[in-house]
């Protein structure tokens, strides 16, 4: 039975925390967010289903919700930069606050480069690392079935696959270590951008020729 914390409960983080309250596999899901509503709102959750901590802390500082007992950290945030804040930044981080074992998984969008540093840095802390992008949109999250691009070494791959579980419908294992799961998404990012730019041309061309475009 595993502890986990999701840090970002936006559209996407809040409903992967809701799918792992689901788990049989997972004892407790504490969420950190700076919106204090998405905390109380999902501390409730969790509870409603006895899976919340004890008490909901107060103040919304990220040592008030991972500690020692934290098993899995799973971050869900914008960009790199929150990602490399909350991993190494100044004060209390990742780095300082988990116990010996325990694993980060960084579901963001970062590049490779971002991700392979990020594992060299918690692994001299003996601290494992699951580079795991994800796609699927909010509905999806909520019902347990995005997509994940995971990339790691074997025993954090295997302590974390009963969280990819509870969250995704497909679940990819990528092969050559860290980083090969964001260059993956990477990859993903550009077949969609350049779907999108060739839309918008058949779109544009459709209404030059006089076509109904929305028909």
């Amino acid at each position: 039975m595993m502890r986990v914390c999701v840090v970002g409960l936006g559209a996407m983080g809040g409903g992967m925390a809701r799918s792992l309250l689901k788990s049989p596999d997972i004892e407790q899901v504490t969420g950190f967010d700076l919106s204090r509503q998405l905390v109380d709102t999902f501390y409730n959750d969790a509870k409603a289903v006895n899976k919340a901590p004890s008490c909901l802390p107060g103040k919304l500082e990220l040592a008030n919700y991972v500690d020692g007992t934290t098993d899995v950290v799973v971050i869900v945030l914008v960009n790199e930069r929150q990602c490399e804040s909350v991993c190494f930044g100044d004060g209390e981080n990742l780095t300082t606050l988990l116990r010996d074992g325990a694993c980060v998984v960084v579901c963001s969008t970062v590049s490779a480069a971002w991700a392979k540093s990020a594992e060299e840095r918690l692994v001299s802390r003996n601290v494992q690392f699951v580079d795991s992008p994800i796609s699927g949109g909010a509905v999806r999250a909520n019902r347990g079935e995005i997509s994940i691009f995971a990339s790691g070494n074997d025993k954090s791959l295997q302590m974390v696959d009963p969280l990819f579980q509870a969250m995704g419908k497909e679940v990819h294992i990528i092969q050559g270590g860290v980083g090969m799961g964001s260059t993956v998404k990477m990859v993903h990012q550009l077949l969609a951008g350049v779907h999108i730019v060739v839309a918008a041309e058949a779109l544009a061309l459709a209404a030059k020729a006089g076509l109904d475009v929305e028909q």
